[in-house]
């Protein structure tokens, strides 16, 4: 059944005259949600929230385990699949919310996974799911949902590992490489934390094989390593250092987006490792104070677990990063996320066209991240205090 909720309010200033119809609705639909929950009616046209799934605070009884890294995905029946980072199985939902099945199952056999960091729907809606554990690429029919085939990704012997599936295209399927760290004392397997790591792009054919390598390269993300040793062991903690660098990688329409998020700079390339154009939005670094680290360090468990450590790091930026978010919508148009500060309660999102002009900006729910936009609907993940993690849906009309 379908469930109508209005929208709640927002912020939105346009920047420059005479965007597209389609832009000028899409930037009104996603100004609209935030937590403070008042309503704030800009321009000419209106939301209407088709659907969420798993706001327990209204008694749904499907919940999610995680917020900032699920991967939401949508095929061309506006069918959306959730998974990656603790949803085991993926989850399948109608273009009106109603739960359809599950994608795959938890295990090790075919069409099973345990660590699966994403979905995508790929050429003719086909399902692919990949588990970092295993290494293994599984593929699922688009309408019975039903296990098809499996590529094994795995070599055990390479220091850097496929980590997430970015998508698929004509060629075959591209995915990102990420190093890994080695631990005192061990001869392979991985990177000394001291040395220089750098995450990759590779197209793979299908059979599992590098077709072009190093579509893409760009630093690996930035973390604070902790290393002890003696005679008998070794040990190794990697923790996320707070206000760090990362890269970010976003593959739509035969089109890979990646970006250093220390500036906003993306490169559009295109599946064959050509640069197609790059794009430049001038950021004025913003400073970071040691009271917003402190806050930082405090809200994470293993990081507040390591607080000396942390704090005395000569590795601390000074600065924020420019931003935290990147999606690509249907049309070519790139929404960057400025990064946020620590206690706020909105986050400045920019909307860039596909040349470079900066068409808008708005402010929305820091709890709310921004995964897909497409075909006149736009997809989110938000985070409730009371009621965790659940998935939102909505619609644009006049």
């Amino acid at each position: 059944m379908r469930r109508h909720v209005s929208g709640s309010g927002g912020r939105f200033a346009k920047r420059s005259p005479g965007p597209l119809p389609f832009l000028l609705c899409v930037l009104f639909v996603l100004c609209l949600h935030n937590k403070a929950g008042a309503q704030s009616n800009t321009t000419p046209y209106k939301l209407t929230e088709i659907f969420r799934v798993g706001d327990e605070a209204r008694g749904d009884m499907i919940l999610f385990k995680n917020h900032k890294y699920a991967a939401i995905a949508v095929n061309s029946l506006d069918q959306l699949f959730v998974g990656g980072n603790g949803e085991v199985p993926v989850m399948a939902f109608s273009d009106d919310g109603d739960f359809i099945g599950f994608v795959g199952s938890e295990g090790d056999g075919p069409g099973e996974f345990r660590s699966s960091t994403g979905v995508v729907v790929g050429p003719q809606d086909s399902i692919y799911v990949y588990d970092v554990g295993s290494g293994r690429l599984s593929v699922f029919e688009p309408r019975t949902l039903q296990y098809a085939y499996s590529l094994s990704m795995a070599n055990p012997d390479s220091p850097t590992h496929p980590s997430r599936l970015l998508g698929v295209s004509k060629k075959g399927n591209l995915f990102r490489y990420t190093p890994r760290y080695r631990s005192p004392g061990n001869p392979k397997g991985g990177f000394d934390p001291g040395e220089s790591r750098f995450d990759v792009v590779n197209l793979m054919d299908r059979q599992g094989s590098v077709a072009v390598a190093s579509i893409a390269k760009l630093p690996a993300r930035e973390n604070l390593v902790r290393t002890s040793s003696n005679d008998e062991s070794s040990s190794i903690s990697v923790m996320s250092l707070p206000f760090g660098r990362e890269p970010f990688f976003v593959f739509r329409d035969g089109l890979l987006y990646t970006g250093w998020n220390d500036t906003i700079d993306i490169s559009i390339i295109s599946d064959n490792g050509e640069t197609v154009r790059t794009i430049r939005v001038e950021h004025e670094a913003v400073p970071v104070t040691r009271k917003e680290i402190e806050s930082m360090v405090s809200s994470s468990r293993t990081l507040r677990s390591n607080r000396r450590f942390i704090l005395g790091s000569e590795l601390l930026p000074e600065t924020k990063p420019a931003y935290d978010a990147l999606v690509v919508d249907d049309q070519g148009h790139i929404w960057i996320r400025k990064y946020p500060n620590i206690e706020a309660e909105f986050a400045k999102w920019l909307i860039i066209d596909p040349i470079g002009r900066l068409l808008g900006e708005m402010e929305l729910s820091t709890n709310l991240l921004l995964k897909v936009i497409k075909g006149g609907r736009a997809y989110g993940s938000f985070y409730s205090d009371t009621s965790g993690p659940y998935v939102v849906v909505y619609s644009i009309t006049r």
